[in-house]
């Protein structure tokens, strides 16, 4: 079980009980004349927040933490007797995740100050927390979109950062305007200005905690989430989503891009096999296969293949090594190959892009993300 609550700052406060709450929701600001855009201080206040190196005032929290204080005690003491096993998953987890260390924090928030705010994109940094972990993320969506509902929920692949996705990243912005949508995007803990550990549990939490803000009708309260995850974004995701409580009045799509079938298969691949073992022994095993076949809301499996541009892939015999994905660890060739695995709701295409290149002509994925949105 978990609970979440949301805080406002400088907009509106509640509590988590919403019998006891007359304030305003944060989808109120998304359109109209109270719209956070629409303040004499837009771009001012948003060129302050995305000035500052650190995260800002906590907008939502999300606690997934519920156990007795007793509890609690008994799960330190174990921790501290596992101490050296946390430490090894922890870099182990640098490895895995060289973005927690490779980006000057002062670079970075350059980055945000250069930003072009006097634009059709509108922009919100905030921060969702999470037991005490503070996730850096931002909203992006245009005047015209802002209130339809509809939001895309980006989680990156292991060395990239939303900021450079957010700013830099022309065909971002174009894949949002194809399927007619407004993103939030964030960084996993201990990426850039993201607080708390490099751990696999960690970054699962984050991803739901976001979820949980677009879901929450005293968040965003959006009507339709695409979630799209590439490389170990697409794990991140399966993660997150095994035991998730999909939300009946909201629809939902998830992509996962370029991504492997288990994490240890693709370090064997690159490394060697010792390594791989270690990924399992060390508890980093993110297995998207096992995820997908729980997954039973529409799912589009992204791959790249020997084809003109995109299109629909019925087997696997296309299927190439997109530079770091091999094609017999990418998940999209495990599930083609086994029929015993449920395909239900699932789409696969083959693109021409190797693994890190931007998708450039999206309209082919946008379609099925609305062909599955009417199912």
């Amino acid at each position: 079980m978990t609970s979440n609550s949301l805080t406002l700052p400088s907009i509106v406060n509640h509590t988590s009980h919403p019998s006891q709450n007359t304030s305003k929701n944060f989808q109120d600001i998304l359109g109209g004349e109270n719209a956070f855009y629409n303040q004499p201080n837009y771009l001012e206040a948003t060129k302050r927040d995305l000035s500052q190196k650190q995260p800002l005032q906590t907008t939502y929290h999300y606690n997934t933490n519920t156990d007795y204080k007793i509890i609690r005690i008994v799960k330190q003491i174990l921790s501290a007797v596992l101490f050296p096993f946390s430490l090894l998953h922890s870099l182990v987890g640098k490895l895995i995740l060289p973005g927690s260390y490779l980006y000057n924090i002062e670079k970075i928030t350059n980055l945000r100050q250069n930003i072009q705010l006097d634009s059709e994109w509108k922009y919100k940094r905030l921060t969702i927390e999470v037991n005490g972990c503070k996730i850096d993320a931002a909203i992006v969506g245009k005047e015209t979109t802002l209130k339809n509902g509809r939001w895309l929920l980006a989680s990156n692949g292991n060395a990239e950062i939303y900021e450079i996705n957010l700013f830099q990243n022309a065909n971002f912005k174009k894949f949002l305007n194809k399927i007619n949508s407004n993103a939030i995007v964030f960084n996993y803990p201990s990426v850039v200005a993201s607080t708390g550990s490099t751990n696999r549990k960690s970054m699962a939490k984050a991803y739901l905690a976001i979820l949980s803000f677009l879901e929450d009708q005293k968040g965003i309260g959006a009507k339709e989430i695409i979630g799209y995850g590439h490389s170990i974004g697409g794990g991140v995701q399966g993660d997150a989503l095994k035991d998730h409580d999909f939300k009946k009045d909201i629809k939902y799509v998830f992509v996962k891009s370029r991504t492997f079938s288990d994490l240890s298969s693709i370090v064997s691949c690159l490394m060697n096999r010792i390594v791989g073992i270690l990924v399992k022994i060390l508890g980093w095993n993110i297995s998207c296969l096992e995820a997908s076949k729980k997954l039973e809301v529409p799912e589009i499996i992204l791959q790249t293949a020997k084809v003109q541009d995109a299109e629909e892939l019925t087997d696997s015999s296309n299927i190439i090594d997109d530079g770091i994905i091999t094609a017999k660890s990418s998940l999209a060739k495990v599930l083609l190959d086994n029929d015993k695995y449920h395909k239900k709701n699932k789409i696969f295409i083959g693109i021409k892009e190797m693994h890190n290149a931007p998708i450039k002509n999206p309209s082919f994925i946008a379609e099925r993300i609305e062909r599955l949105l009417k199912v």
